[in-house]
């Protein structure tokens, strides 16, 4: 599995994957711009682009954006 982030290609490994997105960016990639706020989606903290497309990555299953092209800060 891959995901395309700032236009630069990561692998990461196939778990069956609905953890969170924002989990996989900072915990797996070690890309710590996006925040950790509240968790459910609502102060904006976790906020990245998918597809141009502003996205809650705390609520976003990573398997959801395979393909995608996310911009994070």
């Amino acid at each position: 599995m891959e995901l395309i982030i700032n236009q630069k290609t990561y692998p990461i490994p196939d778990n069956g994957d609905s953890r969170p997105l924002l989990l996989v960016l900072r915990d797996e990639l070690n890309l710590t711009g996006t925040k950790i706020g509240c968790g459910a989606g609502i102060c904006g903290a976790c906020t990245v682009h998918i597809d141009g497309v502003p996205t809650r990555s705390c609520q976003t299953p990573v398997n959801s954006v395979l393909g995608k092209e996310i911009r994070t800060i």
